[in-house]
Formats: C-alpha cells, structure tokens, sequence
C-alpha cells in the first residue's frame, strides 16, 4: 500500500462538482481496475449517486489481462468492492494478447477499451468513467513531448472523448493522485499495485520514475497539467476551424465511408487540412489513437502533389474518383472481425458499426465483412445500391450463416456533414428479405 501521505482527501462538495456530467447519462459504467485511482473514482461515484437518490444507474467494468499471476483475483477484489456499494460488476478477460514487449501496454489500452465498448453497446450504456488523473496528464504531456507531437498530442488527455461510438468521461484529470490515494485511506480502503507499473521496459514507467528529478528543475506535474490545460483552449480553436471545413467541404456516409473536395483540401491551412484528414481518416478507419502527425504529413504532401493517385494510411485508403477523394475502410488480408450475433443481441464490429438483430430473428447469425464473393452475389441478385462504391461495399458487416449470405443489415443514422446517402430504400434481395437486422456507423468526426 502506498504510505500515507500529507494530501487533503476530496470533499463531498467538490465530489458534487467533479461528477456532475455523469447525471447528463441515464447509465454509466466505471472502469475500475482495483489500483487506487480507479477504486477512488467507484467510491466517489456511488456516494455521489447515493446522495443524489437518483440516475444515472451505475455499474462497474474490470478488464482482466491475464498478464500476470493474481489479476484474476485482483477483478474478484473489485467485484466484492462494488457489491458493497450495491454496484453490479462485469470481468472482461482479454484474450490473444501475444508477445509482452515493449509494445505491451500499448495493445492492452487498445483491447482493454474495446472491450469496454462491446459491453456498452450491449447493454445500453452510453458513457464510461475512467480515473485518468492529474500526474497521468502530466506523463502523457511529456512522453508526447518527446516524440515531437504537435499541438493536439501535447494536450495531452481530454476531459471528455470518445471510443467505439462511446462516450469517455474523465472527471479526475485536475486531482493529483496523492489526493485519490488519501480519500481511500481515510475510508480505510485497500487497494492493489500493478507491478507493470514499475516494469522500466514500458515509457510510462520510465518517465514516472523521472517525475522526481524532473520537479527539482520546476516541471512538476501541476506545472505540466497546466501547460497542456492552456495548449486545450488552443486546441479547440483550430478544431472549429476544422469543424467549419468538414460541414462545408465533406461528408461522411451511413456505409462507412467519407468524401472531400481535394481542391479545397489543397487551398485549406496547412494546419486545417492536417486535421480534417486525421478527423475523417479516425471515423472510416476505426482508430481511436490518432495518426501520427508526420504521417499525415507526409500524406498530405502527397495528395497535393499527386492527385491522381490511391494512398493507405491507419486502415484507410484514400482514392480520387471524378474529381473528389474518396476515403474507404480498408481490407487486408487478415480480414475484419467475425463475430457471432444471437437474436435480441447486439454488439460493436469494426470498431465502426453496431449491429443488432432482432429478437425474433429465427436463428443466430455470423457478422462478418460483405468481402468480394458476398458483393459478387449481391451484383448477381441485383440488391446492391448502384451509388455504392464496391470498396465501401465489401468492407460493410454482413449477415451470414455458415458460406450463404443473408443479407446486409438495414443501414442508417449516418453522421454527415450534408446530404448523406441514404440506403434505406435500396433493393433487398429475396435473402434479405425478413432480416431482421441494423447496422448503424457509430464514427462521429470529432
């Protein structure tokens, strides 16, 4: 346990303020991993929920590793923790997690919260809370730092985001994390240490080992937190300016693919045009992290300086076709995932789409990609929208059982930037025909 420390435990008063976007949900899920950030921010959240004597409904989320020895106990821990609280609590195991290298973590964060999200989807949650707190900020300012990121990675964490069509909320980012610490030692409240978080083969564990150093030349972790606070309210500037770009000069369709007038593209601020192709390539791609900035870089060059040519970057290609460009998922050879849709369920695929079939549904179905031999048939039964772009086509979810295609998922609540296209009343095919399923494209361009 970490030793006490001088740190003011957090008032109920302030709880009352810190927490207060979660009442805009009516259901809310914690990602609570059993460390003292995380168990705080459960013990904040149901004393503020009991105080309220209404919604948000609260439950709690554990991503089980299985990383190491213990952790499994670790998310029983949790589980008991919550149920005191009259709190209802979810393991989910990652499984498949391949090498532990130095790119560990990165893939953990990665499967931790798609897995959060998959949940989400399936059982009506709209928001998750994660303890993300001040000394958190202050190590992503300058990890980000020393990879030369631009204005948006040195803003480090926002209070609020997205993944998977989910909200993130993160109402702890002000809190230093000696403050988390003291309100469970005042509760009397145990609380667990994940050793990777001293393993010196990952960043964040090199760079919290500095923080010490680091203070004495005056870069505290408050001093940083503000630094990236104040480079947000930049931030957000340029981001309308962007945002006021992509209403005009692009949109985004309910299949899952974007369009942008390249000419205008061109004549944007560098700055704005950076951020526009970040924004759309995030949305069709499905990514959650953003590109790195010398990519886009280097894509934007490109695009300027030959316009006539197909480029791929972060799960996306990019085609010009009659004078705009075109921005497509791609399709590797690995494929899009496959997953199983029982009836009445529905779940997160691509990291792009929820899918759900209705619970009349005769049987279950598999979700995967259209692919070529599916869109070859639906050319064939004459069910294919013809504005579709078969590149767009065969990276949608489709309805199988075993080798025979039931159809595409009814598509809509496209987010757009104008007139979208609207599939609704598009052919079905005699396969489709009392399929009772719906896709919706989740990738807000934010």
């Amino acid at each position: 346990m970490i030793p006490t420390n001088s740190a003011k435990p957090i008032s109920r008063e302030e709880v009352q303020s810190l927490l207060s976007p979660l009442a805009g949900f009516p259901r809310v899920a914690l990602a609570v991993s059993g460390g003292p950030d995380s168990l705080a921010l459960m013990h904040l959240a149901a004393r503020w929920r009991a105080e309220r004597g209404e919604g948000p409904e609260l439950s709690v989320l554990t991503v089980d590793h299985d990383l190491r020895p213990g952790s499994r106990d670790e998310a029983v821990m949790v589980g008991r923790a919550a149920e005191a609280l009259g709190l209802p609590h979810t393991i989910l195991t990652w499984v498949g997690h391949g090498a532990k290298d130095s790119s560990l973590q990165a893939r953990a964060r990665a499967a931790r919260y798609d897995l959060m999200a998959a949940h989400a989807h399936a059982h009506d949650i709209l928001a998750l809370v994660t303890a993300h707190h001040l000394d958190d900020q202050a190590e992503t300012f300058l990890m980000r730092l020393k990879r030369g990121s631009g204005l948006d990675g040195l803003s480090a964490i926002p209070e609020q985001g997205s993944w998977g069509g989910i909200t993130l909320l993160r109402p702890l980012l002000d809190l230093p994390k000696t403050r988390l610490v003291a309100t469970l030692e005042e509760e009397g409240l145990p609380f667990v240490i994940d050793p990777s978080n001293a393993d010196m083969r990952f960043e964040r564990a090199r760079m919290r080992e500095s923080t010490g150093a680091l203070a004495k030349l005056g870069l505290t972790p408050e001093a940083v937190a503000l630094s990236a606070r104040r480079l947000r309210r930049a931030r957000a500037a340029l981001d309308a300016a962007t945002q006021d770009f992509l209403a005009s000069d692009a949109e985004i369709r309910e299949a899952g693919y974007a369009v942008v007038d390249p000419y205008a593209l061109a004549a944007a601020p560098e700055e704005i045009a950076l951020r526009a192709l970040s924004r759309l390539i995030a949305a069709v791609g499905g990514g959650e992290d953003p590109v790195r900035l010398a990519k886009l870089e280097v894509l934007l060059t490109a695009l300027k300086e030959n316009a006539d040519k197909a480029h791929t970057l972060a799960r996306c290609r990019l085609e010009p076709r009659e004078g705009r460009l075109f921005i497509f998922r791609e399709l590797r050879k690995a494929g899009l995932p496959v997953l199983t849709l029982q009836p009445g369920e529905r779940t997160l695929w691509d990291n792009r789409f929820r899918v759900e079939l209705g619970l009349a549904a005769p049987t279950a179905v598999t979700v995967r990609a259209l692919g070529e031999e599916g869109l070859h048939r639906l050319k064939e039964l004459e069910a294919l929208p013809p504005s579709l772009p078969r590149s767009a086509a065969r990276t949608l979810p489709a309805c199988w059982q075993g080798e025979m295609l039931l159809g595409l998922p009814e598509l809509g609540a496209a987010q757009s930037f104008g007139e979208g296209q609207s599939l609704a009343d598009a052919p079905r095919s005699r396969h489709e025909r009392g399929l009772d399923c719906r896709a919706t494209f989740l990738r807000e361009v934010v």
